[in-house]
C-alpha cells in the first residue's frame, strides 16, 4: 500500500517539473489504457476529472446574477465553496497528467484546459442573466448594422468601414448560421476560450509535450483582458494560426514554401479584422530580423538566414498593411498618428502622462482589482525580460518569439503618454509569445543556466504558481468592473419596448468613448451618436457626450416626438 501510494505521489511531483512519465505509467497501446495504468492511477485521474466537471455544473446551476452592485468582489462573494474545490481539482489535473500516457494523456490535457477555460472565463456566460462588457453590445450592433445595410464599403459606421473582417464574421453567424445575436454575445467568451486553449496547446506541443499543457494554462489563466465579443478577440484565432505557421517554417524546411504561401494568403483577413494586431506583428517580425544580428557574430549571415525564412511573409504583410491603412483605414491612420504625436510630445516635453480611464481614487474593492490587473501584467513582463538573459543561446524560432514580445513591450510608452487603452493590449501581446518562448526554452533544458545555476526547475515551478495565482484572482481581476460594464434586464426590456414605438426611442449611456445599445450603431466613434436604436437612425435627437467617469452631458436638438433616455439607473422622458 505505501509503496503504491509513494509511486503515485512521486510521479505527480515529477510531472510538475516536466519530467517524462515513468515506464510503468505508460500505455503500450496493445490493450485498453485503463487496464495498464493501474487502478489507483485511474481512480486518481477519474476522481479529479469528475470533481472538476460536476462542481462546475453545480456552480453554473446554483449561481444566478441579474444585477451587479458597485463592488469588485461581488462575483467572488457569490461563488460557492464548490467552485473553489472544482478549480483546485482542475489545477491538480495538470500535474496528474503523467499518471497516464499516449492518447489518454493528450485527451486528459485538453480536457483539463477546457475545464480551466470554463472556470476562469466561461462561467459568466452561464450565470449572468445578460452578456457582460458593454463593448460587446457596440460590436454586435456594428455587425447587425453591416448586415442591415448590406455591406461594409462606405458603411456609415466608422469601425465597420475601417476594419470589417470581424464584423462580417459575426454578421454571418446570425445571417447564415441563424445564431441569435443575444445568445452569441452571451456564450461567445466560453466558446472562444476553448478554441484559444486548443490553439495554444497545439502550438506548445510543437516544442515538446512535457510543458505544453502548463504553458497553455498560463495563457488561459492570464486573460483578465479581452475574449468578449470584439474584433480583437476573434483576431486572436488568425494571430495564433499565423504564429503556428511561422514557427513551423523554422523547423520544417521541406514544407516551408507551402507554409509561406498559406501565411501570405491569410494576410488580408488578418489585416482588415483589427487595427493593432497586424501592426504589432509587423513590428515584431522586423524586430526578429535585427535581433539576432545585434547579439551574435556573423551578422550578415544571420540577416540572410532570417530573411530567407520570413522575408516573403514580412514583405507581403507590410505591403498589405500600407495599402489598407493608406487606402481604406485613413481615419484610423490619423488617430494612430495623433496618439503617437501626443505620446511623443508628452514624453519628450516632460508633460504629464495621459489621464487614465479610471477614477484617480477608486473604492477599495476597485483599487484591489486594478492592483491585481497591474500585478498580473508586471509578472508577465518581468518574466519575459528575465528570459532575455539567455538570448545568446536562442534558436531562430526563439528570436522570433522574443521579437514579438519586445514589440509588445515597446508600446508601453504609448500607453503611458498617449492612450491608456494600449497598456492592456501591450500585456495581451506580451502574454502569448512569452508563454511559447518559455515552452521552447524549458524543453531544451540545458540552455536555462547561468554558470552553475540552473533555472529549469525554478522556472517550471514558477509557471505552475502563475497558473494557480492567476486562476485564483481571476474572478476579481477579470470581472471586478462588471458593475460598470453590465446592463440589467430592465435596461434591455425598456430598449425592446421603446424600439417598437415609432414615436419613442431609447438611449443607454455610460461614461466613456462608447455609448452602448442593442441594435445598430450610427456613424461610429467618439463625437457621434453611438447609442441609437435602429428606429431613430437618420432622425434628429439626442447626442451623448461623455466627458469623464463622473459626468454625462446631453446636447439636444429640437425634435417633434418624445424621446426616452436611459442612463443606467434612471430614465428621463423628454417631450420637445
Amino acid at each position: 500500500m505505501r509503496s503504491g501510494r509513494a509511486g503515485v505521489t512521486s510521479a505527480t511531483v515529477r510531472t510538475i517539473f516536466g519530467r517524462p512519465p515513468l515506464n510503468e505509467a505508460g500505455w503500450s497501446g496493445t490493450g485498453s489504457f485503463y487496464e495498464e495504468i493501474g487502478v489507483r492511477r485511474l481512480a486518481a485521474v477519474v476522481s479529479l476529472l469528475t470533481l472538476s466537471i460536476s462542481l462546475w455544473l453545480f456552480t453554473a446551476a446554483k449561481v444566478r446574477i441579474s444585477v451587479i452592485p458597485p463592488d469588485a468582489f461581488f462575483l467572488v462573494n457569490q461563488l460557492p465553496g464548490a467552485y473553489w474545490l472544482g478549480l483546485f481539482s482542475t489545477i491538480l489535473l495538470l500535474p496528474a497528467r503523467n499518471l497516464v500516457a499516449g492518447r489518454a494523456r493528450t485527451c486528459l490535457e485538453i480536457a483539463s484546459l477546457f475545464m480551466l477555460s470554463l472556470y476562469t472565463i466561461g462561467l459568466p456566460s452561464f450565470v449572468y442573466q445578460n452578456p457582460r462588457f458593454l463593448d460587446t453590445y457596440q460590436h454586435e450592433g456594428n455587425s447587425l448594422s453591416l448586415l442591415f445595410l448590406g455591406g461594409w464599403f462606405n458603411n456609415p459606421v466608422w469601425y465597420v468601414y475601417q476594419f470589417p473582417g470581424a464584423y462580417t464574421f459575426f454578421a454571418d453567424l446570425t445571417a447564415v448560421a441563424g445564431i441569435d445575436p443575444f445568445q452569441l454575445m452571451l456564450y461567445y467568451p466560453a466558446v472562444l476560450a476553448m478554441i484559444i486553449a486548443f490553439f495554444a496547446y497545439s502550438i506548445a506541443r510543437m516544442f515538446g509535450n512535457r510543458y505544453s499543457v502548463i504553458v497553455a494554462a498560463v495563457i488561459l489563466s492570464g486573460f483578465w483582458f479581452q475574449l468578449h465579443l470584439s474584433p480583437q478577440s476573434i483576431e486572436l484565432i488568425p494571430y495564433l494560426g499565423l504564429t503556428y505557421l511561422l514557427l513551423r517554417m523554422f523547423e520544417d524546411k521541406t514544407h516551408r514554401r507551402l507554409l509561406t504561401t498559406i501565411s501570405i494568403a491569410s494576410i488580408p483577413v488578418f489585416v482588415f479584422s483589427h487595427p493593432e494586431t497586424s501592426l504589432v506583428t509587423s513590428l515584431g517580425t522586423i524586430g526578429f530580423l535585427i535581433l539576432k544580428p545585434i547579439v551574435s557574430s556573423g551578422r550578415l549571415q544571420a540577416i540572410r538566414s532570417n530573411i530567407s525564412i520570413v522575408g516573403p511573409f514580412l514583405v507581403a504583410l507590410v505591403c498589405f498593411v500600407a495599402i489598407w491603412w493608406f487606402g481604406i483605414a485613413t481615419a484610423a491612420l490619423g488617430i494612430v498618428f495623433g496618439i503617437a504625436d501626443a505620446a511623443a510630445a508628452a514624453g519628450l516635453g516632460g508633460l504629464p502622462y495621459a489621464r487614465p480611464k479610471a477614477p484617480t481614487t477608486p473604492l477599495p474593492s476597485y483599487q484591489a482589482a486594478l492592483l491585481m490587473e497591474e500585478g498580473m501584467s508586471a509578472v508577465i513582463w518581468l518574466a519575459g525580460l528575465f528570459l532575455l538573459l539567455f538570448i545568446r543561446r536562442f534558436r531562430q524560432r526563439e528570436y522570433f518569439l522574443a521579437g514579438l514580445f519586445l514589440a509588445a513591450i515597446s508600446t508601453i510608452p504609448v500607453a503611458l503618454f498617449g492612450n491608456p487603452d494600449v497598456l492592456q493590449r501591450s500585456y495581451l501581446f506580451a502574454l502569448i509569445p512569452f508563454a511559447f518562448l518559455t515552452a521552447s526554452l524549458l524543453e531544451r533544458q540545458q540552455e536555462l543556466s547561468i554558470r552553475s545555476w540552473s533555472f529549469l526547475r525554478p522556472l517550471a515551478f514558477a509557471l505552475l504558481l502563475i497558473v494557480i495565482g492567476f486562476s485564483v484572482v481571476m474572478p476579481v481581476a477579470r470581472y471586478g468592473g462588471d458593475s460598470f460594464q453590465y446592463l440589467p434586464q430592465s435596461d434591455l426590456q425598456a430598449s425592446n419596448v421603446a424600439a417598437t414605438l415609432n414615436s419613442h426611442s431609447l438611449l443607454v449611456a455610460h461614461p466613456g468613448w462608447y455609448g452602448e445599445k442593442y441594435y445598430a450603431p450610427f456613424y461610429g466613434y467618439e463625437g457621434a451618436i453611438l447609442l441609437e436604436q435602429s428606429d431613430i437612425a437618420g432622425r434628429s435627437g439626442a447626442y451623448i457626450k461623455a466627458g469623464s467617469y463622473g459626468a454625462i452631458s446631453l446636447s439636444m436638438r429640437k425634435i417633434a416626438h418624445p424621446t426616452i433616455f436611459s442612463c443606467k439607473t434612471f430614465l428621463i422622458i423628454c417631450t420637445l
